[in-house]
């Protein structure tokens, strides 16, 4: 292949590198290049305005060898849909190490990005603060998207970060009916129903039972649902008794059936031991034997991952209209964990530790005590 031409002497190159207009040229021996604005059509136009001008100028012996004169003002340049969805996605890969096209949190915000259109930098916050959106997702896109912009200043992409001191909107504290506790009586209750198939059809091909081992294991650890089902033989150490809590199984935007979901680090990335109670042991004894290390210890009669959305839908829903119970959510079963810690006299600290959180979250979730004490403190 022979080389590329080179452009003739004092000619100012324009060209697309990686979605930023840039400019290159020679003078007097030495190489210039100068970075400029986002590449389509309007900003196109203004680069060649001041690619002119440094010919001209390289004519006239008035080249400023700074390039001052040349930068672009600190006003807002345009930024086409395309390129900001594209800086967005380069982000997400290189910097955050996730798959855009799999993480729910990444992929909603890059779609929201890309019904914005081209828009003034500055006009991000404006547009963010129009979306119809919960005060809880508001604050996760806030939180994202204030790092992206940061991110994308310091690497000269974009001009300002206007989410950069932004306070996250309220939350409405208080409990979700749906996550309520159990009470004592509730967990032994909703065992018992799935442990003896109570409310489960005769004609059912899969026996309610079988969950048994995964219910009691969400009720007895208050681990997150993700956890339990990414639980692995080889986390389970019965000869230690412990158990090791270090990854996930989760779900993505392409669902929650097994072949949708990755396996990631736990929520906030901490890694957690619990102890192995001889109940809990002698449960999960069936789960672990003849597996290999990497197996799962909690499969679905199919032999797949567990799909929490669907069986929140068939079975867990059914066991607890079958016990006239309010209905709840799986994820109440770690709630109802936090609370009787606290109840039982552990520590926020402590009961942080066991459920992987920090302990303002334990004090703000799980202080909700199952039973009302009988009376006041003595004076």
């Amino acid at each position: 292949m022979g080389r590329a031409k080179k452009s003739p002497k004092g000619t100012v190159t324009v060209f697309n590198d990686e979605g930023r207009i840039r400019l290159r040229w020679r003078f007097l021996g030495k190489r210039y290049s100068l970075n400029l604005f986002f590449y389509n059509k309007t900003n196109l136009l203004q680069a060649k305005k001041v690619a002119l001008q440094i010919e001209q100028e390289m004519v006239t012996q008035t080249f400023d060898p700074t390039l001052e004169r040349y930068k672009p003002s600190l006003q807002e340049e345009q930024v086409p849909k395309a390129s900001l969805v594209g800086l967005f996605m380069t982000w997400v890969k290189e910097v955050r190490n996730r798959d855009v096209q799999r993480d729910v949190d990444y992929c909603l915000i890059m779609r929201m990005l890309e019904r914005w259109g081209a828009f003034i930098g500055s006009e991000g916050l404006e547009r963010l603060n129009r979306e119809t959106i919960s005060p809880k997702t508001y604050n996760a896109r806030l939180r994202l998207l204030r790092a992206f912009y940061g991110w994308a200043v310091k690497k000269g992409d974009l001009n300002a970060n206007p989410f950069e001191d932004v306070k996250p909107r309220q939350i409405k504290k208080g409990m979700k009916a749906k996550r309520k506790p159990f009470s004592e009586d509730e967990i032994a209750a909703v065992l018992k129903a799935f442990k003896n198939d109570t409310f489960c059809p005769s004609s059912s091909r899969f026996k309610h039972s079988f969950y048994y081992p995964f219910v009691y294991f969400l009720f007895k650890t208050g681990v997150r649902n993700a956890e339990a089902i990414g639980l692995r033989v080889k986390h389970v150490d019965p000869s230690k008794r412990l158990i090791y809590i270090v990854e996930t199984l989760a779900r993505t935007k392409e669902g929650t059936n097994a072949a949708a979901r990755i396996r990631k680090e736990t929520k906030n990335g901490k890694e957690r031991m619990l102890p192995l109670d001889d109940d809990l042991l002698e449960v999960l004894a069936p789960n672990l034997k003849d597996k290999r290390a990497d197996d799962l210890v909690f499969l679905s009669p199919k032999g797949m991952a567990i799909d929490d959305k669907m069986f929140q839908r068939r079975v867990f829903k059914k066991v607890l209209q079958g016990l006239k119970l309010e209905e709840r959510v799986l994820y109440a079963c770690r709630h109802t964990f936090g609370s009787r810690c606290i109840h039982e006299g552990l520590t926020p600290v402590m009961t942080a530790f066991l459920m992987g959180n920090n302990p303002e979250t334990a004090l703000r979730n799980y202080t909700h005590l199952v039973g009302i004490p009988k009376g006041l403190p003595k004076i």
